[in-house]
């Protein structure tokens, strides 16, 4: 029986393989559905395998056959197709045969690797400046706050009917576009496999120019907040705590107000509710 290095030394590009191949399945990614060709669904499923050689991505698309993917397991795999051409991978179709069998010993080192195939860790976080100055297609993590969003539209991705929702996510260090290109600018796409997550939304320290206001309800102010990237944010913000910024009485708050502005201050902020203001 040879070994994967072996197997794959010898194929070409796409190649049926009819001999068994023993290896240690390290990992088990994510069921992804999708259409074909024919507008039929469909399932597939990414496997991380390794013999003692090597580790090498599986790609299973017979569901029925995944219940013997457990990590850890050692399978016989018969009447797969081998791919060689951008990367080597294991195909696995209806056709294919998933056996149980005896256990083999694996390097760590490939363990780990093909558990890294089936699933890979996050990509490194960065902030969004990062973004724009960042190669096209390279995977990344943000945490940011969405600040805008458009009304869902559909495209066609593969002749399928797609919901696409354009948002704006931003951070301390700056804003780009989900989804769309919009003048030049960088923006990050999702995908199936993107994991979003609701986080606590962190307490931000910035300087930044007011340039006006509008009362929201008696007791509570929106201060405008003009930035490098032409943005115009805004921040709520309770009329005692101006009233102690600006060193007056309530009733004094916006005539004080509209003699300092254009003003410069220290914020503390968390969702845009201002926590301190100060010079």
């Amino acid at each position: 029986m040879k070994t994967l290095e072996e197997a794959f030394r010898g194929s070409s590009q796409s190649t049926p393989y009819a001999s068994a191949i023993k290896v240690n399945v390290c990992g088990v990614g994510p069921v992804i559905s999708y259409k074909n060709a024919g507008g039929e669904k469909r399932q597939s499923t990414v496997i991380g395998f390794a013999d003692n050689t090597m580790a090498v991505k599986g790609v299973l698309y017979d569901s029925a056959k995944l219940h013997l993917m457990k990590e850890g397991q050692t399978v016989m795999l018969l009447n797969v197709i081998l791919k060689n051409d951008v990367g080597k991978s294991i195909v696995m179709t209806n056709r294919s045969k998933v056996l149980k069998t005896g256990p083999m010993e694996v390097p760590a080192s490939l363990i780990q690797r093909g558990k890294d195939i089936a699933c890979p860790p996050p990509a490194a976080e960065v902030n969004i400046k990062t973004v724009q100055t960042s190669p096209v297609k390279t995977l990344v993590t943000l945490r940011g706050q969405v600040v805008s969003e458009e009304i869902e539209r559909s495209v066609r991705v593969n002749g399928e009917d797609t919901p696409v929702r354009t948002i704006k996510v931003k951070d301390a260090s700056g804003s780009c576009g989900g989804t769309c290109l919009y003048n030049d600018e960088k923006s990050v796409s999702t995908t199936s496999r993107t994991n979003i997550e609701e986080v606590d939304t962190p307490v931000i320290h910035r300087r930044v120019s007011f340039i006006g206001f509008e009362w929201l309800e008696e007791n509570l102010a929106s201060l405008t907040a003009d930035d490098a990237n032409g943005e115009y944010e805004e921040f709520k913000i309770s009329s005692e705590a101006l009233a102690h910024y600006l060193e007056c009485q309530l009733h004094e708050v916006e005539s004080v107000l509209l003699c300092k502005l254009p003003l410069t201050a220290e914020i503390t902020a968390r969702e845009n509710e201002i926590i301190e203001i100060k010079n």
